[in-house]
């Protein structure tokens, strides 16, 4: 269940550039994706844009009827920084799980790529985030 026309919040875009992934998070459709290489200059101050709109998100949909999120990453590259600060986003959608959201994560990477395919299943089984998802290889 979307949030109602009147009540939906801007969507978060951001483009993709040589070291940022590009970032679609639509309150409308409730799909939130990040795609592409994450190795900014610097992880903080990139990620916090996000965090930040997470806040405001769970904020306006709390008190709404139950949803469920599609959380899609599609990512060629992550470094270490990155990948610290996609735990802090993924702790936060897993607070929506446990306050009610459905929450749907699907972890997508080049079926040659083993590291990456270990990233996202240690990520998503750390104990502050323990979310289900599916990892779906590509060629």
């Amino acid at each position: 269940m979307a949030l109602g026309s009147s009540e939906i919040m801007k969507a978060l875009k951001i483009e993709a550039a040589i070291d940022t992934p590009e970032i679609y998070f639509d309150p409308a459709t409730n799909v939130f994706s990040i795609s592409g290489i994450s190795h900014p200059e610097n992880a903080k101050e990139f990620y916090k844009t996000i965090l930040d709109w997470l806040d405001e998100f769970y904020d306006t949909v709390k008190d709404k009827e139950k949803i469920k999120l599609v959380i899609d990453f599609n990512f060629k590259y992550i470094n270490s920084s990155s990948y610290k600060y996609l735990r802090d986003v993924m702790k936060k959608i897993a607070n929506f799980h446990k306050n009610g959201m459905e929450v749907d994560v699907i972890w997508n990477y080049h079926e040659d790529d083993e590291d990456l395919l270990n990233e996202g299943m240690v990520l998503f089984e750390l104990p502050d985030v323990n979310l289900s998802y599916r990892c779906i290889p590509y060629n």
